[in-house]
């Protein structure tokens, strides 16, 4: 029987990914974490064969230094990232972190369960979607023929994010402000970082800067 955790912080996902899983004769679910410290502390006590890892958990930082802790530390574990990302350049830091498969949220039972065994088999897996990804990445954020930073393409709500980060506002002001969610908030942010290509708020401000997005 392959164990698997699922690692994500929205219990609805995690709820609807567990269902997909349950009815399986060779997969099940042996633990449900919604925190990175969760994790931490349920792979320290007994172990687990695969871990389903959404890639904010809560912030694409924090993803990759969990996926790459899980490898490094419990080798016989394997990650297959569960996320709503598909930018290309976030795919291969995951991989570079030690993720053996990647999928994005909206996978098929089929497709979920031919991950887990494959990557148990000491496979990896992408599917056709993230395989035509990779092979067709956007040039997206890389020096232009005349030296200046082609601009990321944000949503409306990604620019209204970014411009009260740049006012100093807090995730919890900015929720407020947005009629939204905190955790929608963070997944703004998270999108920014990922397409900006940057480790942090403070670069991400000065990036935009540059790129003339905020002033």
């Amino acid at each position: 029987m392959i164990k698997v955790l699922i690692a994500d912080d929205h219990n609805v996902f995690v709820e609807g990914i567990e269902s997909l899983i349950s009815g399986s004769a060779d997969i099940e679910v042996a633990d449900r974490c919604y925190t990175v410290e969760a994790v931490e502390a349920r792979l320290s006590l007994s172990p687990v064969d695969v871990v389903l890892l959404d890639v904010s958990f809560p912030h694409v930082e924090d993803g990759l230094r969990l996926c790459e802790l899980i490898t490094q530390q419990y080798e016989a574990c394997k990650v297959v990232a569960l996320t709503m990302h598909d930018d290309a350049s976030l795919i291969k830091r995951m991989v570079k972190k030690g993720a053996s498969g990647y999928l994005l949220k909206n996978t098929t039972k089929v497709e979920l369960l031919q991950a887990i065994r494959s990557v148990h088999q000491n496979e990896r897996y992408f599917n056709a979607s993230i395989t035509h990804i990779l092979l067709n990445e956007s040039p997206r954020g890389r020096k232009t023929a005349t030296g200046a930073d082609q601009k990321p393409n944000l949503t409306p709500r990604e620019s209204e994010v970014l411009s009260l980060m740049a006012q100093g506002l807090t995730t919890q002001q900015m929720a407020t402000r947005m009629f939204v969610s905190a955790k929608a908030v963070e997944f703004h942010r998270s999108s920014l970082l990922v397409k900006f290509r940057v480790p942090n708020t403070a670069l991400l401000i000065k990036t935009a800067m540059e790129l003339q997005l905020i002033d």
